[in-house]
C-alpha cells in the first residue's frame, strides 16, 4: 500500500513552518478577533453590583408547651430564607416603595423633582408621557403626544377621575417651561425584573450568611434594591413572629376570662357554704384528695391544650392542603420525626418556587416536586392523627385516675364531700389561671420583644467600579480566543489545502529527482549599479552575490551533470500549472548559463501569455511566430541582450493556432538550425495541464524539468502533468522547486555568512541589513 504524500515525521519546526506560511491568515484572524472583543468591550453598557450580608440567626426551640402554639409554618433553614427574600411579596414591595415602575427620562436641567405617586390604567402603562411646568409656583400640565390629560399641582398632584389618571409631583418649585417625560412600566413585569435579577446565595458551607446582591447600570439603583430588599425582608420577619406572637396572647387572655370568671364564682360559693355550715378547713385524708386531684386537673389542662394544638394542624391540613395549610413550629426537642419532615417539606417548597421562577405548574419537574410535597404532607398527616389518637388515650386513662379520686371523695360525709368538691374546684381553677397567667405575661413579653432573626452585617454601599465588562479579562480573553483561533484556522487550511509545501513532500509525492531548491525572491529591490527599482525576476543579473543566484547557479551545475553521456543542446522549463515561476526560472538559468561563456538562446513559447518581453524590456514582435510563418528569417527577430553570450528570441504576434504552429515542421526546422548556431538553448513554454503546447515541444527537446512552487503547486496536477509528458515519451528529467522561504531548513544562511565574511567586514555588516544580501 503506498503511503500518502503528507506522511512524514512531524517536527517542532514544521508547526512553525505552517505558522509563518499562514502568517497573514493567522495575523488578520487574530486581529479580527481581538478587534470585535476590544470593540464589544468599549461598547458594552457598564453594568454595576451592589450587594449586602446578612446572617439567619438560629431561632432557640421553646421548650414550653403553650408556646408552640404561636409558631406558624417557619422551617428555620436558610435555603428557606433565601427563597423568601427572592418571594413576589417582597419584590413587590421593594418596587412599589422605590417606585421603580416608574421612569423619569428628559428631565430639565436643574429640575430637581420626582414622582411620589402614578396610578395610570393598565392600557396606558408603558406610554411616555410629557409633563410641563406652567409657572413658578408648580402648577403642570400632563399630556400624551401632545394630547392634554389634565392639570394638578405640586401640592395637589393631578387627579382625573374619568380617565382614572392619578400623578403626583414632589420636589423644589421649577422654572416656567421646564419638564420631563415619564413612563410607567407594567408593575408585575418589573416585579419579575427584580426578582430574576436578585442574587441570593450562602456564603460558605453553612455559615448562616447569606448575600443578596443586585446588577443594573445604574449605581445608585442597585445599591437601593438591595438594602430596600434587606430591610422589607426585615420588616415582614419581625410582623410575621409578631403576629404569631400576638395570636397566642389572644388565645391565652380568652381562656384567662373564663376561668376568670369560674374561679370567682367557686370562691364565693366556697365561702358561702363554709359560713353557713360553720366547717373552716378539711380533714387530713381529704386534703391530701383534694391536692391530689388538683394536680391531675392541671396535667389535664395541659393535655387538652397540646391536643388543641396537634388536631388544629390536622384540621388545616385537610382543609386547606399541605402547601398552604398553617402549621405551627415542627421544630420541638419533641417531635423529632416532624422536625426532620418539616424541614424536608421546607426545603420542597422552596425548591417548588425556585422552579416556578422559570417554569409552568404542568412541567414535569414542577409535578414531580409537588407529588413529594404531596407525600410528605401525608406523612405528616399521619404522625399528626396517631399524635392526637395517643393524646386522647392519655387524656382517656387520666380522666380514669380523677375518677378514682372522685370516688373517694364521695364515701366522705355529705358536708364534708360538699366542701371537698367546691375546695377541689377552687384550687384546681386556681391553679390552671395561675398557669395561665404566667403564659400570658410571656406572651406578652414575647411580643413586645420580638426581633427579628436576621442581623445586617453589611449593608450595600454605591459601587465604584463597574464588574462588566471586565476590561482586562475581556482582553486577555480576546488575546487567548484570537490565537486559538488564529492557529486553528492556519492549521484547518493546512490541512484541506494539498499543495506540496516542502521538498520531502515532492520527493515523495512526485517521486522525481529534485535538481534545484529556489528560495523565493522578493517582488523588487535596487539596482545595485543605477539605484534604480527593477523587477526582482532578473536577480542573478542584479544580484550575482546572493544566495539566489547562488541557487541558480547550483541547478546549473546539476542540469550540466545530468546526463553525462551525452551533451544537452536543448531545454524546455514548463510547470503543471499558471503563475508557478517558471518564466522567472528560465531567465534566471539562462543568465547563468551565458555567465559561463556558452552562447545561450532563451526562446519564449508561451504564444498565448508571453513575458519575456517584459522581464528583459524588450520588444515582442518579431519574434518566434513571425519566422515559423516565414515573415522574416530567425536571425533577424533574436535580440542580443547587454549579458555576454545570451540572446533572446521573444514569442512574436500571438497567433490564433499556437498549437499548430509549435508542432509544425516549420518549428522543427527552426530548432535544427539554431542547434547549430547556439551552444545551449532554453524554451519557456505553457502550462502542462491548460494546453498541449509544452507537451509537443518536449517530444523534440533533449531534456525537460518541471517547476513546482510550494505551497502553489499541487501534487495530484504535478503527477497529472509528468503523466501527459511522459506518453508523449519527454525526457523528463526532474523537477525545480520554487518559493523556498527563508526560515526553511534548506534555507541558504550559511552559504551568505561564508560568502560576506570572505569577503570583509563591510559586506558581513550589510548581510545584517538583509535577508538575503541584496
Amino acid at each position: 500500500m503506498e503511503l500518502s504524500y503528507r506522511t512524514k515525521d512531524v517536527q517542532i519546526s514544521d508547526y512553525f513552518r505552517v505558522l509563518f506560511r499562514r502568517r497573514v491568515v493567522v495575523l488578520l484572524t487574530f486581529l479580527a478577533v481581538f478587534l470585535s472583543v476590544l470593540i464589544h468591550t468599549f461598547l458594552m453598557t457598564p453594568i454595576f453590583e451592589a450587594f449586602a450580608t446578612v446572617q439567619v440567626k438560629e431561632e432557640q426551640t421553646q421548650t414550653m408547651l403553650l408556646g408552640e402554639l404561636g409558631r406558624f409554618g417557619r422551617a428555620n433553614t436558610v435555603k428557606a430564607e433565601m427563597e423568601i427574600i427572592k418571594s413576589r411579596t417582597i419584590a413587590e414591595a421593594v418596587v412599589r416603595e422605590l417606585h421603580l415602575d416608574l421612569l423619569v427620562v428628559d428631565q430639565s436641567r436643574g429640575l430637581q423633582v420626582d414622582l411620589k405617586n402614578v396610578n395610570l390604567p393598565l392600557d396606558q402603562r408603558g406610554r411616555t408621557f410629557d409633563v410641563e411646568f406652567l409657572n413658578e409656583q408648580g402648577r403642570f400640565e400632563v399630556s400624551y403626544k401632545g394630547d392634554k390629560l389634565g392639570e394638578g399641582s405640586l401640592e395637589a398632584g393631578c387627579h382625573e377621575k374619568e380617565l382614572h389618571f392619578d400623578v403626583e409631583v414632589a420636589g423644589d418649585p421649577p422654572q416656567a417651561g421646564d419638564g420631563f417625560k415619564f413612563v410607567q412600566r407594567p408593575f408585575a413585569a418589573v416585579v419579575r425584573m427584580v426578582q430574576n435579577s436578585l442574587d441570593v446565595v450562602e456564603v460558605g458551607d453553612r455559615t448562616n450568611i447569606i448575600k443578596i446582591s443586585y446588577r443594573s447600570q445604574y449605581r445608585d439603583m442597585a445599591r437601593d434594591i438591595v438594602n430596600k430588599s434587606v430591610e422589607v425582608y426585615q420588616q415582614k420577619d419581625i410582623e410575621y413572629k409578631s403576629s404569631e406572637a400576638g395570636n397566642t396572647v389572644g388565645f391565652i387572655e380568652s381562656q384567662i376570662e373564663a376561668i376568670s370568671r369560674n374561679l370567682g364564682d367557686f370562691e364565693q360559693s366556697l365561702q358561702e357554704y363554709k359560713k353557713d355550715q360553720g366547717i373552716i378547713e378539711l380533714s387530713a385524708e381529704a386534703g391530701t384528695l383534694i391536692d391530689a386531684i388538683a394536680d391531675f386537673e392541671v396535667q389535664r389542662s395541659q393535655l387538652e391544650i397540646e391536643r388543641y394544638r396537634y388536631a388544629a394542624m390536622l384540621q388545616s391540613i385537610k382543609k386547606y392542603g399541605v402547601e398552604t395549610a398553617s402549621l405551627p413550629s415542627l421544630s420541638s426537642a419533641q417531635d423529632t420525626v416532624l422536625t426532620g419532615l418539616g424541614q424536608i417539606l421546607a426545603e420542597l417548597k422552596s425548591k417548588k418556587s425556585s422552579l416556578l421562577i422559570e417554569l409552568k405548574p404542568e412541567h414535569p419537574q414542577v409535578k414531580a416536586v409537588t407529588q413529594e410535597i404531596q407525600a410528605i404532607g401525608s406523612q405528616i398527616a399521619a404522625i399528626l392523627a396517631q399524635t392526637t389518637k395517643t393524646l386522647d388515650s392519655r387524656l382517656t386513662k387520666l380522666g380514669q385516675v380523677i375518677d378514682k379520686y372522685n370516688q373517694k371523695i364521695s364515701v366522705l360525709p355529705a358536708t364534708e364531700r360538699k366542701l371537698a368538691e367546691l375546695k377541689r374546684s377552687t384550687e384546681v381553677t386556681s391553679q390552671i389561671y395561675t398557669f395561665l397567667l404566667e403564659k400570658q405575661q410571656e406572651a406578652r413579653i414575647a411580643q413586645a420583644s420580638e426581633i427579628s432573626n436576621i442581623r445586617v452585617i453589611d449593608l450595600a454601599v454605591t459601587p465604584s467600579t463597574q464588574i462588566k465588562p471586565n476590561i482586562r479579562l475581556n482582553l486577555l480573553l480576546g488575546i487567548v480566543a484570537g490565537l486559538l483561533l488564529a492557529i486553528g484556522v492556519a492549521f484547518f487550511l493546512e490541512f484541506i489545502d494539498d499543495s506540496l509545501k516542502s521538498i520531502e513532500e515532492v520527493e515523495r509525492f512526485v517521486r522525481r529527482p529534485v535538481y534545484g531548491i529556489i528560495p523565493r525572491i522578493p517582488d523588487y529591490r535596487k539596482d545595485e549599479e543605477g539605484g534604480r527599482t527593477v523587477a526582482s525576476a532578473l536577480v542573478t543579473h542584479y544580484s550575482p552575490k546572493s544566495p539566489i543566484s547562488e541557487a541558480f547557479r547550483t541547478l546549473r551545475t546539476n542540469i550540466h551533470f545530468a546526463d553525462p553521456d551525452q551533451k544537452l543542446h536543448t531545454l524546455l522549463i514548463t510547470s503543471a500549472g499558471p503563475s508557478e515561476g517558471k518564466s522567472t526560472i528560465v531567465s534566471n538559468l539562462a543568465l547563468t548559463f551565458a555567465n559561463t561563456g556558452r552562447k545561450t538562446l532563451l526562446i519564449d513559447c508561451d504564444l498565448r501569455k508571453p513575458n519575456m518581453q517584459n522581464i528583459f524590456e524588450i520588444e515582442r514582435d518579431p519574434g518566434l511566430t513571425t519566422a515559423l510563418l516565414g515573415e522574416k528569417p530567425w536571425q533577424e527577430v533574436v535580440v542580443k541582450t547587454k549579458v555576454d553570450n545570451l540572446f533572446i528570441m521573444p514569442s512574436g504576434p500571438i497567433p490564433p493556432n499556437p498549437t499548430e504552429l509549435l508542432g509544425s515542421q516549420q518549428m522543427k526546422d527552426v530548432i535544427a538550425l539554431l542547434r547549430s548556431e547556439f551552444d545551449l538553448i532554453l524554451f519557456d513554454s505553457p502550462p502542462v495541464i491548460a494546453v498541449t503546447d509544452a507537451a509537443i515541444l518536449s517530444s523534440v527537446v533533449d531534456a525537460t524539468f518541471i517547476v513546482v512552487e510550494l505551497g502553489r503547486s499541487r501534487g495530484t496536477a504535478v503527477n497529472r502533468a509528468i503523466g501527459l509528458l511522459e506518453k508523449v515519451k519527454a525526457n523528463l528529467l526532474g523537477v525545480v522547486t520554487n518559493n523556498i522561504f527563508a526560515g526553511y531548513r534548506y534555507d541558504y544562511g550559511y552559504y551568505s555568512y561564508y560568502y560576506y565574511y570572505a569577503d570583509g567586514g563591510q559586506k558581513k555588516k550589510r548581510r545584517r541589513r538583509t535577508r538575503y544580501g541584496y
